[in-house]
Order: structure tokens, then C-alpha cells, then sequence
């Protein structure tokens, strides 16, 4: 069986394909307004265009507030942030949902004080999402710790450990998708399929009995190291080797994401795999635009395969990616609003190509533009 994909179907059809679940977007009219230099109107505007969806950051703060301000606090920044923000953007049928950008380090069920805060921060900040936009999805991506002898300092957690604690917080927090990070936070190419499937059933388990989704964050760049003392050794001595997933490896992980989660999403693909120049509206990077683009081709050979297939079964999700986190700089200010409207644009087809429907929006608070 075959499919066929037109410019203006490609996302119906695609999300058919993989089971998802989610609101078709319908382009909308030009909102006919002076957008100047505003990159995430010109994102919404050109999903909203493609038939794709957008998720965007709430915070670039990560995981270190705890302690620095109260609660209260925050929730009072979220609510103004998140209205605000919604009166820019979300008149866009694009606009999907929000990403807590906060990642932690493991924490036990038995830490408190530290596991209450992030609770109420996020209760808070999810109750605000759906106050102004009920539909939409609130995300979160957490990472698991694979070092199971603490080489770098970090105590090691049973995966019985972070299912406990997710399961809880997704509960208390009303957090809609879990994306996991699928390469640990050390980001070994080393680390097996085996190794890590325990902790994909940990957190699957947690989302089970908390009635929220899995998707996996299935990673395309990795430290080469051959074992955990050259790791160690690259670490300590700011040494580290990042390379693509080569694709023979990345087709494996994104089978076994596909047997836990919903979704597949990704990190990665900005700065290992994009085709465009080393300069533009993404981080720039050290990899070299042949390298870049080898590197897509080969991804996109491997999904143009997948497309190919007959149907999976209803409910199985296909092993491909659907959607990158695409961090933007503040470099965009170099930019005329022709020129960054243009490179936007590419760079959304060139993702569009190979079958993402979703972009993964980052450090939007540098770039949002208040009505």
C-alpha cells in the first residue's frame, strides 16, 4: 500500500498514519497586521499555513528557582506571561500547547520540600494553560539517569524510583504529555536499548495511572565514547565528541520508542541534521553543512521508507519523528523582516519534508512580543 502526499493534506494524511489524535489545524485568513520582527508570529503564521502545530516554552529558568523565589511568585509570572502570550498567539490554529522547560535533576519520593514546590509551580502553571486555552496540551521532558555506579557524582535512581515520583506529580499537576528524554542525561551513544527500556516502562507505568501520555524524545545527537572511563576522561577535561545518531543506530531507538510511546519527538535534528546554512534563526553550530546534510538524507530516505509501509496496527504509533526542539537565538536581530521570514520559512519546509508536523519552540520568552 501507498501513499500520497500533497502539500495541503500532508498533515491530515501524516496524522492518520500515526494514530494521533490531535485537532486538524485550518489555515485562517492573514491576520493583515504589522508582525515587524516577531519570529513566532512568523512560526505560527507559516504552521498555520503548512497544516502544523506549534508548542512553545513557558520559562528558560530550567530547574534552578527552587529556593530563589517563593511559589506565589512564579505563579503570578506565569499568569501574566501565559495570558499575554495567548492574546498574541493563540488565535493561531497552529498553536497546540505550551512546554514546561524545567529540567530537574531525579528526585525521590521521600524529598519534600523540593518535590512540593515544583508540584504547585506546575499545578499552577497548567491550570493558567487551560483557563485561557482548554484545549490546548501542557508538555514537560524529563531525563533518567543511567550511571549506575554515580561516576559523575549523581545519585543513581531505580526506575521504580522516578515511576513513583512522575506518577504523583503528573496526578497532582493535571501535566497532559510526558516526553522523554530517551538517551539518559549523559547522552551515551554506549548505552544500550536494554538498559534503557525499564525506565521507558517506569515512566509509562507513571503516565498509566496518571491518566497523562507518553511520547518519547528520541535523541539524534550523542557523546561518542566507547565506555564510561573515556566519558569520564571527556567530561572532566571538556573533551566531549557530539556526533549524529547515525541512522542504522537511530532506526532502533525509534522502534523501541514506538513500543512505549504515543509520540516521538526529538532534540537533535538542530544541530546535527539540518540542511540549511551554519548560520540563521537556530543556534549556530560546528558541524559542517555537508555533514548537515548527509545527515538529513539519510534520515529522510529512512522516513520516505516508513510512508511506504502498510498501516501499522490502530494505535501504534509509526517509528518516525514528528516534531524537533528548535531553540531560537537571539542573533535574529541581525536579520531584515524579509530575510527572517524567508529562512523561517525554509526552515519549516525543510522539516515539514521529512514528516515533522510539530514544531518544538524554545526560549520564546526572548522573542515574545506583547500586544
Amino acid at each position: 500500500m501507498r501513499y500520497f502526499f500533497t502539500t495541503f493534506v500532508f498533515c491530515i494524511v501524516f496524522s492518520i498514519l500515526c494514530s494521533s489524535g490531535l485537532p486538524e489545524p485550518n489555515v485562517v485568513e492573514d491576520k493583515d497586521e504589522k508582525e515587524g520582527t516577531d519570529i513566532l508570529k512568523m512560526i505560527y503564521k507559516i504552521a498555520e499555513e503548512k497544516g502544523m502545530y506549534v508548542i512553545s516554552d513557558l520559562n528558560m529558568n530550567g530547574g534552578d528557582i527552587f529556593q530563589k523565589h517563593a511559589p506565589e511568585y512564579i505563579e503570578s509570572q506565569h499568569k501574566l506571561f501565559i495570558q499575554r502570550y495567548y492574546n498574541r498567539y493563540g488565535g493561531y490554529k497552529s498553536f497546540l500547547g505550551w512546554y514546561l522547560n524545567n529540567e530537574l535533576n531525579p528526585l525521590k519520593s521521600d524529598e519534600v520540600p523540593i518535590s512540593a514546590f515544583w508540584r504547585k509551580v506546575w499545578k499552577t502553571a497548567v491550570k493558567e494553560c487551560k483557563r485561557v486555552a482548554p484545549q490546548s496540551i501542557v508538555t514537560i521532558s524529563p531525563f533518567f539517569l543511567l550511571d549506575v555506579n554515580s561516576y559523575r557524582g549523581f545519585e543513581y535512581l531505580e526506575p521504580i524510583e522516578y515511576e513513583k515520583w512522575w506518577s504523583k506529580t503528573l496526578l497532582e499537576t493535571g501535566i497532559d504529555v510526558l516526553m522523554l528524554q530517551d538517551s539518559g542525561a549523559e547522552h551515551l551513544g554506549f548505552f544500550t536499548l536494554e538498559e534503557r527500556r525499564p525506565f521507558f516502562q517506569a515512566f509509562k507505568n507513571a503516565c498509566n495511572q496518571s491518566g497523562s501520555k507518553l511520547w518519547l524524545n528520541v535523541e539524534t545527537g550523542e557523546v561518542d565514547a566507547k565506555d564510561w572511563a573515556e566519558a569520564i576522561k571527556m567530561e572532566r577535561t571538556n573533551t566531549q565528541k557530539w556526533v549524529y545518531t547515525r541512522t542504522e543506530w537511530l532506526v532502533q531507538k525509534l522502534a523501541l520508542a514506538a513500543e512505549y510511546g504515543e509520540h516521538i519527538i526529538n532534540w537533535g535534528y538542530y544541530p546535527f541534521m539540518h540542511p540549511g546554512p551554519s548560520v540563521g534563526p537556530y543556534p549556530s553550530n560546528e558541524f559542517t553543512a555537508s555533514e548537515r546534510e548527509a545527515n538529513y538524507i539519510s534520515y529522510k530516505t529512512y522516513y520516505n521508507q516508513q510512508i511506504q509501509k502498510p498501516l501499522p496496527p490502530t494505535g501504534t504509533p509509526c517509528p518516525i519523528i514528528r516534531g524537533t526542539l528548535w531553540f531560537l537565538p537571539k542573533t535574529i536581530e541581525e536579520y531584515t523582516k524579509d530575510e527572517l521570514a524567508k529562512a523561517v520559512k525554509q526552515e519549516i519546509q525543510n522539516q515539514k519534508d521529512i514528516g515533522f508536523s510539530i514544531l518544538w519552540i524554545c526560549n520564546t520568552p526572548d522573542h515574545f512580543v506583547s500586544e
